[in-house]
């Protein structure tokens, strides 16, 4: 779901076949599928492994995983050296470098402390991911969570149809491995919220980012609508998560959103922003940073996603409508209508 979830392609996908039809809010576990999701460690057999052979052994069952860990992450050399057998000299000696690396097995070391067990978060996920099934009659096939070490490239990712975890992005902001990576390298508003409090929102946001973002138009308002509708999901099948974690805020920043909830609309209006399409002066409504531009150093990034989500509360509230009735809704200025900012 950010060099992070932002590193995430977002599919267009017209929503269709939709098996709730329920106006509750609440979703319930259909059943208890979801205690049967495992776990893949590859972080840990990172640390464990003997040899470079093991670690190539173990990466190579996730192709895709491995060829952008080696090439992008590791930035070691291309795809095609690692989709083979048994390794070159060359790619093996780079391998056996970084295996070796005293900083790399620190770091190691010091994700196996904050992540010795997982069971939590992956049992939240697939929690998650079993609600999202109930809504859209469609399942998360490998029912597995990978985690990995991205070298601080990548919190969450999805290849070989397997949700993967870069658990190094979530050691925490005042892990002393955090406070010795510098701000050039990556910056303080992206440390501050390595916390592992946004780990079961992160991959369920990045989720719905990948499979069910509706398109709908390039202006502001199409935009904070089409992000509303993830941010309402987000409610729905994350109904006992933290509010603040599904929008990536810690408790004062959600509490900004709402003390200026008519601020932040009438700034849209005055600056007659709501059918702005160009992307210098829209995107900072969506972007990760230290704040959102023009709102002030208090404010919290991304504050259009927020926004949305009002949005598509109101509507909700106002008309009683159910899931399916509210996520095929596209009349923009109908889910406008319904908005009052509090």
């Amino acid at each position: 779901m950010k060099n992070f979830i932002k590193y995430i392609v977002i599919i267009t996908i017209l929503i269709a076949c939709l098996s709730c039809d329920s106006s509750s809010s609440r979703i319930n576990l259909k059943n208890d599928k979801w205690k049967n999701y495992e776990t893949i460690r590859l972080d840990k057999k990172l640390l464990s492994a003997k040899n470079t052979t093991e670690i190539h052994q173990a990466f190579i069952k996730y192709p895709q995983l491995y060829q952008n860990f080696y090439s992008r992450m590791l930035r070691a050399g291309d795809m095609k050296d690692v989709q083979v057998e048994k390794l070159s000299k060359q790619v093996k000696e780079k391998l056996d470098q970084f295996k070796s690396d005293t900083v790399i097995n620190n770091i190691l070391k010091e994700i196996q402390k904050e992540f010795d067990d997982f069971e939590y978060y992956k049992l939240e996920i697939a929690k998650g991911l079993s609600r999202y099934e109930t809504i859209f009659n469609f399942r998360y096939k490998s029912q597995k969570i990978g985690t990995f070490f991205s070298l601080f490239n990548a919190d969450v990712v999805e290849f070989d149809s397997i949700i993967w975890i870069g658990l190094d992005m979530y050691i925490g902001p005042e892990n002393r491995i955090t406070k010795l990576i510098r701000s050039e390298s990556l910056p303080q508003y992206i440390k501050d919220k390595m916390d592992k409090k946004y780990i079961v929102s992160d991959v369920l946001f990045g989720y719905l980012m990948t499979h069910n973002y509706q398109y709908m138009g390039d202006d502001l308002l199409s935009k904070i609508l089409s992000y509303g509708k993830i941010a309402y999901l987000m409610d729905l099948i994350l109904p006992d998560e933290d509010p603040e974690n599904k929008f990536r805020y810690n408790t004062n920043e959600l509490k900004w959103c709402g003390q200026n909830e008519k601020y932040i609309w009438q700034h849209i209006i005055d600056e007659e922003l709501l059918y702005e399409k160009d992307l210098k002066k829209i995107n900072s409504f969506f972007s990760p940073g230290p704040y959102t531009k023009n709102f002030g150093k208090d404010s919290p990034s991304h504050i259009g996603i927020w926004l949305g989500y009002r949005m598509i509360q109101d509507y909700t509230e106002k008309n009683n409508l159910s899931i399916k009735e509210i996520l095929l809704e596209k009349n923009i200025q109908k889910l406008l209508s319904a908005y009052e900012p509090k």
